[in-house]
């Protein structure tokens, strides 16, 4: 683990965790404009990094349920420390269920993704590879009796359209009711593209709000 504990040398734990806090606080006053929230209710975090997201919910009350998912292992545990109700999963989401490489920036670790992107070769720092378990969103519903996620926040570098490919049940039955995901260059830089991703997400139904924020689209049913 020795070799992840730079990650708080180019900006605190205090940054990272509020990293993006106006613009998820933003998406959440969306989504409770037309929905409730109760104790059954089932909120997913994925690509977690130091807590924003939750950080938000516990402002709004919302601590039941929370699925985190963050494979880097001091961010996972700081998190875990700090917010003990959330399920910390301390592995990926994505299109297989597998053991993949996340490829973590030694000191940028908000760059961290699946998919080892051109934009590393210009950090200037060690690149961690780290092996870990990846499991698709469907199953990982499935093997934890999950039969609807309320809103699904995805923060993966690029690596969104991946976690849209494992979730195919959930979508094609509108078990995901609404959520936000990151577009932009994180994308082309990733190796695909908004477009190609919105196209996905749109063929189960869903709406996607492109006005709320330039750098995350809302999408919904």
């Amino acid at each position: 683990m020795s070799s992840y504990t730079n990650c708080f040398q180019k900006h605190s734990f205090e940054e990272l965790n509020s990293i993006d806090e106006d613009k998820l606080r933003t998406f959440i006053n969306t989504f409770l404009e037309n929905h409730r929230l109760d104790e059954n209710s089932n909120i997913f975090d994925v690509g977690t990094n130091a807590g924003s997201f939750i950080k938000v919910l516990n402002r709004f009350n919302i601590i039941n349920n929370i699925h985190c998912f963050e494979p880097h292992p001091i961010l996972s545990n700081k998190v875990k420390d700090i917010y003990p109700h959330v399920k910390m999963n301390e592995f990926c989401l994505g299109n297989t269920n597998d053991n993949i490489n996340i490829y973590i920036p030694e000191h940028s670790v908000g760059l961290s993704s699946i998919v080892r992107r051109p934009v590393f070769d210009n950090l200037n720092q060690t690149i961690n590879v780290l092996n870990t378990k990846c499991q698709r969103l469907d199953d990982y519903c499935k093997e934890n009796n999950i039969e609807r996620i309320d809103f699904i926040k995805i923060d993966v570098e690029g690596a969104e359209k991946c976690i849209f490919e494992g979730a195919h049940n959930l979508l094609s039955s509108h078990k995901i009711i609404a959520g936000v995901f990151e577009i932009g260059n994180t994308l082309s830089d990733a190796g695909t593209s908004t477009e190609e991703v919105c196209k996905l997400v749109e063929s189960y139904g869903y709406k996607i709000n492109k006005s709320i924020c330039e750098s995350d689209y809302y999408f919904y049913l």
